[in-house]
């Protein structure tokens, strides 16, 4: 009997680092990956790279590797079928068993192999028949595709059927499928590959393939819902946005590839009802990874009635619309109280626990009171000793995460002290947000957090050795004793540092709260 290929696929998208924790393998980490000693030599000095980008081990030094499967069976003297319901039952997957026959295998891997081979010759016949076709080339342009885009997607006609083909490939780069769109009043509108063995679309995302370096990149994926605003966003120059595949929900196995890639997600559907619930679905399927604070949501916002496309038509700057995206909490709270009838006291009681679920799972204290107070300030219209009220009903019996610690508001002293500190700890250590904190600086008031912000802005201005942890460091080896011991534990290279999606909303949301001149009574 061996395992099914469904099951090894839901065991190879699990994170490799996860994989090997899970058998208390010691890995440290390194940039976006981690490294640790290899089994396939003596290695003194950890020399295996895993990487849950790529999905694999690799020792640069005997060059030895694979994926997590091999890493368990080369650790444990295992074989394949052995390993994989090693790393099923430790992931609570059930292993499902079929048959082993070496024929059958064959002929299921030529069957494969001759599917692909059918589409890359359909691919080469519908790129030919678009630019024989003045019809569909007329289509594009009154679309405002242009040529370079047409080819950076493959796009094709099928004269059988008058649609224009685009390509579908899977996470490897391989073409697996079409959707065709109509070109003139056919129904329906969009037709795609029935589901086969190797087209199945609860495993597809337009565009993952091809935008999968722009999503690292940017450290951010952009998800839309029709495959004309991917191809219109790309051609705008926004190239890190992806289309889930026939449903608005996406599955376990998509969202764990593509949070390897990145861990912020913005969804920009369309602005009617429909883009509403795709949002709503969305939101359902990675709720407990967002409250979590394992992945950042936000929510772009177009003009009303319009999807992407539309907006770039109309010349809507959708850079603009995608960095002011709101966090998903604001989305779902604006959605909740934008339609709510406040003379109505059931319907206030009812959103109010609503609020409590929701909020009280939020894993970070300090956004669950600024969510808390934000939902009570909206539920009062902003009567202040209504929303007081309202704030102490919110936070009573409210959910709490499973520490099992009661929560107590902190005082704005307390919150701008830890927040500045936090501030700090980031810029040092976290490179990749310094664009984002720095805006921030000015409006930092802790003298000494003040003091040692200069010096890095001294350091990178007019030296060559760049800000880490080691140079900040030094800094405070020489500064003046109040100095370093006060500020040492903020620069040490071993700290762990919190760099979850929420710390940043919460960081720009305390150090914007209090008006500039009010600030220095803080401390």
């Amino acid at each position: 009997m061996a395992i099914s290929d469904e099951v090894i696929s839901k065991i190879k998208s699990l994170s490799v680092s996860a994989v090997l924790e899970q058998e208390k393998v010691y890995l440290k980490k390194v940039g976006r990956e981690f490294v640790t000693h290899c089994l396939w030599h003596d290695d003194k000095n950890p020399s295996l790279t895993v990487s849950d980008e790529k999905g694999f081990v690799f020792c640069h030094a005997c060059r030895e590797g694979g994926d997590a499967i091999h890493f368990i069976q080369k650790k444990f003297g295992l074989s394949f079928r052995e390993a994989c319901e090693r790393i099923a039952a430790n992931n609570n997957i059930q292993v499902i068993y079929i048959e082993e026959n070496d024929q059958y295998n064959a002929e299921k891997k030529e069957e494969l192999r001759r599917m692909l081979e059918a589409v890359k010759i359909a691919q080469d016949n519908y790129r030919s028949d678009l630019r024989a076709s003045a019809l569909a080339v007329d289509f594009l342009k009154s679309r405002g595709i242009r040529p370079e885009t047409s080819r950076d997607f493959g796009l094709g006609y099928n004269q059988a059927e008058n649609r224009l083909t685009i390509p579908i490939k899977n996470y490897k780069g391989e073409i697996v499928g079409f959707t065709g769109r109509a070109i003139g009043d056919e129904k329906p509108k969009y037709k795609n590959t029935e589901n086969n063995i190797i087209f199945n679309k609860s495993d597809l995302v337009f565009n993952e393939y091809d935008a999968s370096d722009w999503v690292r990149k940017s450290g951010e994926c952009i998800f839309v819902e029709g495959h004309i605003d991917v191809i219109s966003m790309w051609q705008a120059g926004i190239k890190n946005v992806v289309a889930i595949q026939g449903t608005a929900s996406p599955s376990e196995r998509i969202i764990t590839r593509l949070k390897r890639k990145a861990n912020r997600f913005v969804l920009c559907m369309d602005t009617d009802e429909a883009g509403e619930k795709a949002v709503g679905l969305f939101l359902n399927s990675i709720k407990d990874q967002a409250l979590s604070g394992e992945i950042d949501i936000k929510i772009a916002s177009i003009p009303k009635g319009k999807d992407p496309d539309e907006a770039i038509s109309l010349g809507v700057a959708m850079e603009d619309v995608i960095a002011n995206a709101l966090p998903w909490l604001d989305w779902i709270l604006d959605q909740w109280l934008n339609k709510l009838d406040f003379s109505n006291t059931t319907q206030i009681q009812e959103v109010e626990k609503r609020v409590k679920d929701l909020i009280g799972g939020i894993s970070s204290a300090a956004l669950r009171a600024h969510y808390f107070d934000k939902a009570a300030t909206r539920l009062a219209q902003n009567k202040q000793n209504i929303a007081a009220t309202i704030l102490k009903n919110l936070q009573t019996n409210a959910p709490q995460p499973s520490s099992g610690r009661t929560w107590k508001k902190p005082t704005i002293e307390w919150t701008r002290a830890l927040v500045e500190k936090r501030f700090m700890r980031l810029y040092i250590h976290k490179p990749g947000m310094r664009i984002y904190l720095k805006p921030l600086a000015d409006r930092l008031v802790h003298p000494d957090l003040v003091w040692l912000w200069n010096r890095v802005q001294e350091l990178e201005e007019s030296s060559y050795v760049d800000c880490t942890p080691y140079s900040v460091m030094a800094i405070l080896a020489v500064a003046e004793p109040r100095f370093a011991n006060a500020l040492r534990p903020i620069a040490r290279p071993s700290i762990k540092v919190d760099d979850s999606p929420g710390v940043l909303l919460h960081i720009e949301d305390v150090l914007m709260s209090v008006p500039k001149e009010d600030e220095g009574t803080l401390f």
